[in-house]
Formats: structure tokens, sequence, C-alpha cells
């Protein structure tokens, strides 16, 4: 009598684990065909490029890489689960039209130079910062710059469409929404693992902006927000001279950082640092009374059309 509840109940709570694991199967194939077709050509047109190897600098392979290897191999993967593997739609719409997208896109831009100046303020007054004389990055030259923000936009786009966009929804979906952030959080951080100088503290930061992007999700209910705050978070980052993740990259200010790893994330960069970790939670907090002005100012239904959707 109670098998078929249970069987239930088991297959809800496997549902999102297969999802993921046949969307990854297909984004992995997709990869490979991305990679060879990219291969061929780079060996027919003979360019100069190095697809798919690490470089210290954001430029323009590492755009490619991002763009041909990640985005458009997870856009396809997506459409073909949907379409044909799954014959469902279980991605919600992530850049619908709707009347705070400017705002979401304005605020997620400005969020991340603001948190990262009060960083780079709280380290100078600390005295864990100072001006490097060994030029250990460089000044930004056009071409980097260029090719910098164009590889934090695809990565931006990348990472949120993969883990707000795709994850979370289809783990809140069966296993409540607490548990949906958690796990999508955990995953985020674990796409970090290859990063240089990860290390524990360093993956529960991640885990924390995986936190901060999937409150910017919630609150707005698109990636707009999230896409843009993921963007400003990265280049800020750079700009002030902040290791990125574990990345050493052009920018405008040569830092030299001083203080106690523990708190500054030392090689890793603020992500992987206790003061990191307090600034996602001002950002979570800001994210949050963001959401709360979106909700006390959102558009009032008028009364006809409200009792014309009661009697429907």
């Amino acid at each position: 009598m109670n098998k078929r509840p249970l069987f239930l109940k088991i297959q809800r709570l496997l549902r999102p684990i297969w999802i993921i694991c046949m969307v990854s199967l297909l984004y992995l194939v997709n990869q490979l065909i991305f990679f060879m077709v990219l291969k061929g050509a780079i060996k027919l047109f003979n360019l100069p490029l190095k697809i798919g190897e690490a470089t210290s600098n954001f430029l323009f392979p590492d755009f490619l890489t991002y763009l041909l290897l990640g985005l458009l191999p997870l856009l396809l993967s997506l459409y073909l689960a949907e379409k044909f593997l799954f014959r469902q739609k279980f991605i919600p719409r992530l850049f619908r039209p709707h009347s705070f997208m400017f705002k979401d896109i304005c605020f997620g831009l400005i969020l991340g130079p603001f948190l990262f100046s009060l960083l780079f303020l709280a380290f100078k007054s600390a005295g864990w910062i100072s001006i490097s004389t060994k030029h250990t990055t460089s000044p930004i030259p056009g071409s980097a710059f260029l090719w910098m923000v164009l590889t934090f936009i695809v990565s931006a786009f990348f990472e949120e469409i993969m883990n707000r966009g795709f994850h979370l929804p289809v783990l809140a979906s069966s296993w409540g929404l607490p548990a949906g952030i958690a796990f999508s959080a955990f995953l985020f951080s674990l796409e970090h693992l290859g990063n240089p100088h990860i290390n524990f503290i360093g993956l529960f930061g991640i885990m924390g902006a995986g936190v901060l992007f999937a409150t910017a999700y919630l609150v707005t209910g698109s990636l707009y927000f999230p896409v843009c705050l993921h963007l400003s978070w990265n280049l800020s980052q750079a700009l002030f001279g902040f290791k990125v993740s574990g990345f050493s990259l052009p920018s405008l200010i040569p830092l030299e950082i001083n203080g106690p790893p523990l708190w500054t994330g030392g090689e890793f960069g603020p992500e992987g640092g206790l003061a990191g970790i307090i600034l996602m939670l001002l950002g979570t907090w800001l994210t949050w009374l963001y959401g709360r002005y979106r909700y006390k100012n959102r558009p009032s239904v008028p009364r006809q059309k409200q009792e014309n959707c009661d009697h429907t």
C-alpha cells in the first residue's frame, strides 16, 4: 500500500540529479564537438591561437574559450534537453522584459564597485595593502582591458545561466528553496576546484558568492541583476588590483597585499578570506534590501484586471 508513495518520493528526490547529470553529459559532448571544430578551424586557417590552455591574463583566446567551449555548448545542451530529451520546459524564462529591468542592470553594475571600494578602504586603513614597487600586475593596455571585460561578460552569462538559471530552479522544484540555494552554491564552488591557490576557505567563499548571486536572482525573478552583479564583482576585483579567484589580472592599481591571509585571502584573493566573506554577507543584505524596494514599488494591478483574474 505504501510502496507507491515511497517510490514517488524517491523519484522526486532523484529527478533533479538525473536532469543535471544528463544535461552535463550533453554539455560535455557538445563541448567536445565545438572543440574539434575550433581546432580544425585553427589548423585550416593557421590561426595563432591556443584554445583551452590556461593563461595568466584574460585576452582574446580566453574570451574565445569561454564563448565557444562554455556558453554556446551550454545553451545548446539546455535547448536539446528541453526539446528532445525531457520534452518539457524545466528552466524558467531568465531574461524576460519587465518594468525593473533597467534598474536591476544598473544596481548590479554599481553594487560590485561599491563593495570593493569599501574593501579597498578597509584594507588601506588597516595597513594591509600598498602600491607595488615590483609591478606584479601590469597596467591595463587597451586591448587587454577590452578582452578582459568581454571575457568577464561571457563568463558571467555562462556561470549564471548554469548555476542560477539551471541548477537552482531544477533543485528547488524538487528539494525546496533552501536546499536548492545551498546545493546550487555548492556546485558553483566545485566548478572552481581547478583555480590557482584554491583552499577550503576559498571554496567556502565561492559558496558565499553563490548564495549572493542566488539572492540576486530570487529577489528579481530574472538573471539581469545576478549577471550584472557577477560581472561587476569580478571586474571590480581586477581593477582594484585584487586577485580574482586565484588569477592575477591586469589592474589599474598594482597592489601588494600585506595583511594576514586568513582575512585577505592571500594568493586566492578576497573570496578566500574572512573579509571577503563579510563583504558577501553585506552584499547579500543590500541585495535583500533592494528586493524589498522592488516589492514595495512594484506596478499595481488595475482593479478591473484583478477582478477578471479572480473570476478565471
